[in-house]
């Protein structure tokens, strides 16, 4: 079964749109002008107009200093008209990641890529929650495997899944074992690298959820899982695009709203 992302996505937006949207703004930092982050920042921003959510872009040249770039997040934390902040990654290789994002405060971090909060989850693993809870998928008695441990999936993921299911493993794709991956009810990846699993790879039944996003050699939009030979072995499968993409977005804001309380 294909997973709809967009339907997921839309029944946490209507639960948003019966409450107030929050008085203070939804500011993104985006430094550079890459392509797929403007991309990733539209669909960002039809999200808060849907919802009658105050979206603000802060744009900065990639030139400018990682102390100037600290130093305006530092400012943005402190200003009380700002509720969320957004630092769209990646980052320009010159800027020390976990630096810049730990200038932002907890309390304004809808990322959650600043510590850990108890108060929200990280977009990614609240989309997991989600999907989970949509088509009843215990983990009690399971084997999970992680593939990838990056800050904006694996990691979250991970913290996560360490606490619900009896068994997990994680793979980084460096290490990526085709043969461990078979012995999976749950696989969830977010690599980035095209079609690094195929349907040969996974246990049939499994739920396969792909948080992956890239382009192929012919430069088509692919997740990480071959869509076409997963779909005849999955039990659940969430497609790129279509899939996970939309139900972070709804979860990004979700906590926007939770932490402008």
């Amino acid at each position: 079964m294909i997973i709809d992302g967009s339907k997921i996505a839309e029944d946490i937006l209507k639960g948003l749109r019966k409450q107030l949207p929050p008085t203070k703004e939804m500011a993104a930092v985006l430094v550079g002008d890459d392509d797929a982050s403007f991309s990733f920042l539209r669909q960002k921003q039809r999200t808060a107009e849907s919802l009658g959510v105050k979206f603000r872009l802060y744009q900065f040249e990639d030139s400018i200093t990682q102390l100037a770039l600290i130093k305006k997040l530092e400012d943005m934390s402190l200003d009380e008209k700002i509720g969320g902040i957004i630092v769209q990654l990646p980052l320009p290789v010159k800027f020390d990641r976990v630096a810049v994002l730990n200038s932002i405060v907890i309390r304004k971090d809808v990322d959650v890529l600043n510590g850990e909060t108890t108060k929200v989850l990280a977009p990614a693993a609240g989309a997991l929650v989600h999907i989970l809870r949509e088509f009843k998928f215990d983990l009690v008695d399971k084997h999970a495997v992680v593939v990838g441990s990056g800050q904006l999936i694996g990691r979250p993921v991970i913290n996560l899944l360490m606490k619900k299911t009896r068994r997990l493993t994680v793979l980084n794709r460096g290490g990526y074992d085709p043969q461990i991956v078979r012995t999976a009810d749950l696989v969830v990846s977010g690599t980035g690298v095209p079609r690094l699993i195929r349907g040969e790879h996974l246990k049939q039944g499994a739920m396969v959820i792909d948080f992956g996003y890239g382009r192929d050699e012919e430069d088509q939009l692919t997740g990480d899982v071959d869509s076409k030979s997963a779909l005849k072995v999955a039990g659940f499968f969430t497609p790129t695009p279509g899939g996970t993409g939309p139900i972070v977005v709804a979860m990004l804001f979700s906590n926007f709203y939770n932490l402008s309380i």
